[in-house]
């Protein structure tokens, strides 16, 4: 029988991780304004890293895919 709490959960991980993986490079960049509190550089000018921006969409696809395994674990 299928758990509507796995389905449900496993729905709202996959969403969270697509739009969190479309909107990466600006989750960084809010990021890196935070860490900037106190600098000279001004907020407008903060870039995020490559690597940064990388490593933000891979936690996001990590837990899209996480959210699938749990809707198909709530399917079975």
């Amino acid at each position: 029988m299928a758990d509507s709490g796995r389905i449900f959960l496993g729905l709202a991980s996959i969403v969270v991780g697509a739009v969190g993986y479309r909107f990466s490079y600006h989750l960084s960049r809010f990021s890196e304004q935070l860490d900037s509190v106190g600098s000279t550089t001004p907020w407008d000018e903060v870039e995020p890293a490559g690597w940064k921006v990388l490593l933000t969409q891979i936690g996001f696809v990590f837990l899209g895919v996480f959210g699938l395994f749990w809707v198909l674990s709530g399917l079975l």
